[in-house]
């Protein structure tokens, strides 16, 4: 503590040291006097010489250990990562994407069930074979139900959250069976049309499953427990590619036809 006087020329600066035990420091030998020991009776005021950094022997006279790290200075700069299986706060996302699985998958649910049982306006599973025959494909009854029944069982699936990646790679290859077809008639289909269904219905269910396939379904789902509900990494990609080489085996095998190319009669299917 340091008490200073104004005087008429001169300041008079008295220092007191308010501890009961003398100041020991090493002096510039490196040799400390103090109340335990030493030559002098009074205590030193001799620092070390400059550049020297070790106070190994400061500490050990009872001063602060300059070894310790400080209580403060310099903090470190880096954030760990949270840990991986931890959902941060999304805001309205979860709703969006419920919302999007709600409005996809019930409407596919119900597309299938016109192909298999004809409600709804449906051809039925009679109607639809014969509408895949006339457009090229071997094994139309056999396709015919498998069709329906993947947009019924994976619309449902998408509703509530189940194995999203797979529902959404299912409905993905019926949609884009669904867009071959109709290029291969010999009327050329509009992507907009105001007197004819046009391809944009068909463009907009693929987006909206390909947002879900990269996204995931959300908290709000019977997924939300795994990794694909928020952070589907890889999973999109790998169900994508599986899904289009099996679409692609279907056409080649069972059709043939180049959907960019063929001027083939074909009845229009409304799947997807």
């Amino acid at each position: 503590m340091t008490s200073s006087k104004r005087g008429d020329d001169d300041a008079r600066t008295e220092i007191i040291h308010d501890v009961d035990y003398p100041l020991d420091v090493p002096d510039a030998s490196g040799s400390g006097s103090g109340a335990g020991g030493g030559t002098g009776d009074a205590a030193t005021t001799a620092f070390p010489a400059a550049g020297r950094t070790d106070y190994s022997q400061f500490s050990e006279s009872g001063g602060y250990d300059m070894s310790a790290p400080l209580p403060f200075g310099e903090q470190p700069t880096t954030i760990a990562p949270a840990r991986r299986d931890e959902i941060g706060r999304r805001g309205t996302i979860d709703l969006g994407l419920f919302v999007l699985r709600l409005a996809v998958g019930v409407l596919l649910a119900m597309r299938g069930l016109q192909k298999l049982a004809g409600l709804f306006g449906g051809p039925g599973i009679d109607g639809f074979t014969q509408t895949l025959a006339d457009s090229g494909f071997d094994m139309a009854r056999a396709l015919a139900i498998a069709g329906g029944a993947v947009e019924l069982v994976a619309g449902v699936m998408l509703v509530v959250g189940l194995a999203t990646p797979i529902a959404a790679a299912g409905l993905l290859g019926i949609v884009g069976l669904g867009i071959a077809v109709r290029l291969t008639g010999a009327d050329p289909i509009p992507v907009l049309s105001d007197t004819s269904r046009g391809l944009e219905p068909s463009i907009l269910y693929a987006a909206a499953l390909m947002t879900l396939l990269f996204t995931g379904p959300g908290r709000w789902a019977a997924d939300r427990k795994w990794g694909w509900s928020h952070r589907p990494r890889f999973s999109g990609i790998v169900w994508l590619v599986i899904v289009v080489v099996l679409a692609g085996l279907v056409w080649y095998f069972l059709n043939g036809t180049n959907p960019l190319t063929s001027s083939a009669d074909s009845a229009p299917v409304t799947a997807g």
